[in-house]
């Protein structure tokens, strides 16, 4: 009889105990970083010192129109021990550029939401604060809207033919600035401008499925193809703006790992492309733990949240997309797992939908995956429709819901897992029916699944146990 034992996997909103075979590897997360003594004065410092920029008392005249932009609610889904860096920064900027002459008129906050939902006033209240809401009305608070012809401009193209299409305010504001809060390596830099305010026909190019992708992980910058791409797209907005005389300026901060409660660790300002390799080091430093060789099956637990579902619930396909993108295709250097190998991946895997926020999700779950869960053939013969509908352009604009195109951004993350390894299991399901129709295995127990991937691949094979939260990314080298 195998040896046994006990160990403790997220799933959902609780933890479960699971028995693993003795062999089994533990990783766990870093120790959080240490926090900024004081967020006002971190944040302040970073403002009045900025990198590769002037500060914002010479950008500014007291006429000046400025556009505060920031990071939409998944940019800090997590609980933060203290108050959010989006809320002390836009009142730092904002006093300074009072102190510059600028009419408060004349400041407008720009939630950049890409092709996600947006926010409610009240919603926008849980990281920005009730004052500020109230202080900025409708027309100086609001979200960036995708589809509405007045708000956009069309830049041009990168050398390889990617449309750039971004909110009017970042070209014809005085001085544009955009607030990022870091949780992963994929977001900040020229991601912030290219897609929060971007549409579906700049979007599109990077984040469509790519059936000939060598498989690297979005979360490894220096060989990610997606990075490159939206730092493409990147340059034409800077080259745009150079010939107006004007650069973005940025302010990113990087959170820590800790749970339940994260809190400021970095913040630096200036700009994006000066600015980004120094949030890049600071979270890495956080998040990336070394590893030694991969394994051959690799079981991990799925929380019941993540930053697409904040203020809702997970369905079907965040569930999927949580445990491919940020779970088993997250790391650097090389997979955790081998090709050909398994994935147990633990989550209850229900079929719940938020119709209101989630209408496309429903709809692409319902109509689409009964037909083929392989995204790029759902790309090629879908995504137009479901991005140009007009009913999920209406709940787009007005109703408070994602993207006609968002589900299949989520699907997309499935494509490499389900090439690269040999199966996907998911256990704990309490729904078998939704996770076939997702294209995985389900199973009633993680030691269930344990025993069918050995059946597999066999009693000796390596078995890597990921023990998050704490959140981390394995960065694995060969043994």
């Amino acid at each position: 009889m195998t040896e046994v034992r006990t160990e403790y996997l997220a799933y959902g909103d609780r933890s479960i105990p699971v028995q693993v075979p003795m062999r089994t590897r533990t990783l766990v997360a870093k120790d959080p970083s240490p926090s900024v003594p004081n967020i006002s004065d971190a944040l302040t410092e970073a403002i009045q010192t900025p990198i590769a920029h002037e500060t914002l008392d010479k950008l500014v005249s007291p006429r000046a129109k400025v556009t505060i932009a920031f990071d939409d609610a998944s940019g800090a889904y997590f609980q933060t021990c203290r108050v959010d860096v989006r809320q002390v920064a836009i009142e730092i900027i904002v006093e300074e550029l009072r102190k510059s002459g600028v009419n408060l008129s004349n400041i407008r906050l720009l939630c950049a939401q890409g092709l996600h939902r947006r926010l409610s006033r009240t919603e926008m209240e849980t990281f920005l604060g009730k004052r500020l809401v109230l202080q900025f009305g409708y027309n100086q608070l609001y979200c960036h809207d995708a589809e509405d012809p007045e708000q956009l401009i069309h830049l041009g193209y990168t050398p390889r033919g990617f449309d750039v299409e971004v909110n009017r305010a970042v070209m014809e504001s005085d001085l544009f600035i955009y607030l990022n809060t870091m949780w992963a390596p994929f977001n900040g830099g020229w991601k912030s401008t290219a897609v929060g305010l971007g549409t579906f026909r700049s979007i599109r190019h990077h984040h469509r499925p790519w059936p000939l992708a060598s498989g690297q992980s979005v979360d490894d910058p220096k060989n990610s193809s997606f990075k490159k791409l939206v730092w493409e797209q990147g340059k034409v907005i800077q080259d745009t703006l150079a010939e107006k005389g004007r650069r973005v300026f940025t302010i990113e901060t990087v959170y820590d790992n800790g749970e339940p409660g994260k809190d400021l660790i970095a913040a630096f300002a200036g700009h994006p492309t000066e600015v980004h390799p120094k949030t890049l080091k600071a979270i890495e430093n956080q998040l990336l733990v070394d590893v030694q060789g991969q394994c051959d099956i690799l079981i991990a637990g799925i929380p019941g949240a993540e930053c697409y579902s904040k203020f809702s619930t997970m369905n079907p396909i965040l569930v999927a997309n949580s445990a491919m993108a940020n779970t088993v295709m997250q790391f650097q250097g090389m997979p955790l797992v081998r090709q050909g190998g398994i994935a147990i991946l633990a989550h209850p895997f229900t079929e719940q939908f938020d119709e209101r926020h989630f209408a496309p999700y429903a709809e692409f779950y319902e109509k689409l995956l009964p037909q083929s869960v392989d995204p790029y053939w759902l790309w090629e013969n879908h995504v137009e429709d479901y991005a140009n509908r007009p009913e999920f352009i209406h709940g787009y604009r007005y109703g408070f819901s994602y993207h006609g195109s968002h589900p299949f951004f989520m699907w997309n993350s499935t494509g490499i897992p389900r090439r690269y390894l040999s199966k996907i299991y998911f256990a704990g399901a309490r729904n078998f029916d939704a996770v076939r129709r997702c294209g995985f295995e389900p199973f009633a127990t993680v030691e269930e699944a344990i025993e069918a991937a050995e059946s597999e691949l066999g009693n000796t094979s390596k078995i890597t146990l990921m023990h998050r939260p704490p959140h981390f990314i394995p960065k694995v080298s060969k043994t």
